[in-house]
């Protein structure tokens, strides 16, 4: 890959990155309503958003060369990538509704909480969670991890071994989880349910998001993740809406 390729594809993926950390102010805002966001604390959170990126991207280049991973996908992946996106955010949404929902905090339950963040804010924060994230959990950690760990497990080749991948995967998958305990601490105390719910939540799809850049690429996780927050963001607070204002008493 020549070196403009690289500057290009350096440069593409901060610009996402770059508004994926804007888009996410909104839905910070609402969920955090203790914290006076300023202009000035909005650009301080913008830059640190957009500086983590860089390093993610910086460093996730360098070992997905190494690894052989794909950055931009092939187009014809992207439907299964929805597809896969949406079915997953349901599956998410059930075992929430099933599961979780009836032991839950009113500033965490669908009433209490996500149905009064107006869905266009939960819109936005999509951008975040399909880019920033996929940048930092699957091409900065998942890629660095795998890379660190194939100098010492690797296959005849050098490549990755394939039990190294899911190991790896399935380990970022529960850092993922934990990694949304600090948005949960913003609205509630930190309970040893609510931590055991939000890896159970997240393992799952992050797991299937790392399958996916390993096998498809890049582009094509951050669209499927994009798909599932649609539905948990945007889709699940709507309808909960509709629910309560028609008073069904479904919740």
């Amino acid at each position: 890959m020549s070196l403009n390729q690289n500057r290009s594809d350096f440069f593409r993926l901060l610009l996402l990155g770059t508004i994926g950390a804007i888009a996410i102010l909104p839905y910070a805002m609402a969920i955090q309503r203790s914290v006076e966001f300023t202009p000035q604390l909005m650009i301080i959170a913008a830059a640190q958003g957009i500086i983590l990126a860089a390093v993610a991207i910086f460093v996730g280049m360098r070992a997905s060369r190494s690894l052989g991973t794909t950055i931009w996908s092939e187009s014809t992946r992207f439907p299964a990538a929805i597809l896969l996106g949406a079915g997953i955010g349901v599956l998410v949404l059930l075992l929430e509704i099933v599961v979780f929902a009836p032991h839950l905090p009113e500033t965490l339950s669908a009433v209490g909480g996500a149905i009064h963040i107006a869905p266009w804010k939960g819109f936005l924060a999509g951008f975040y969670g399909g880019i920033n994230e996929e940048l930092m959990m699957r091409f900065f950690m998942l890629t660095g991890l795998l890379w660190i760990t194939t100098r010492f497990w690797h296959t005849p080749e050098g490549g990755a071994a394939t039990p190294a991948f899911w190991i790896v995967n399935i380990l970022i998958s529960v850092l993922f989880g934990l990694g949304h305990l600090p948005a949960i601490q913003a609205v509630t105390d930190i309970t040893p349910f609510l931590a055991i719910r939000s890896i159970v939540l997240n393992l799952g799809p992050g797991v299937v998001f790392g399958w996916i850049y390993w096998k498809w690429g890049l582009s094509a996780a951050m669209v499927s993740h994009f798909s599932t927050d649609m539905v948990l963001h945007v889709l699940s607070p709507w309808l909960t809406r509709i629910v309560v204002d028609t008073g069904s008493g479904l919740y």
